[in-house]
């Protein structure tokens, strides 16, 4: 059985896909991310997504930046900070 925040509820760990256009943003909000990740102690593969298709394909090119967890947009054209991101990971 899943164990709070540091799992999914299919008793993986949690999935964080940041998606953006921007190289020199993506770089920071993927630092700002794992940072926050280890900060709430969740279990959580971040991977990062810059790929134009892929995120045209989701209907996301005018969103971006966009934080999915397990397959939830959490934020939209939302710039990240520390506080959010910590108070996001810690609802989980």
């Amino acid at each position: 059985m899943p164990s709070g925040k540091n799992l999914n509820s299919a008793g993986r760990p949690h999935e964080i896909r940041v998606l953006d256009l921007d190289a020199g943003r993506l770089m920071i909000e993927e630092n700002l991310v794992k940072r926050a990740v280890r900060k709430t102690g969740i279990k959580a593969r971040v991977s990062m997504v810059a790929d134009n298709l892929a995120i045209t394909r989701q209907g996301l090119l005018d969103a971006v930046p966009v934080l999915e967890i397990d397959g939830t947009i959490i934020s939209r054209k939302t710039a990240f900070t520390m506080e959010l991101l910590e108070d996001w990971f810690n609802r989980l």
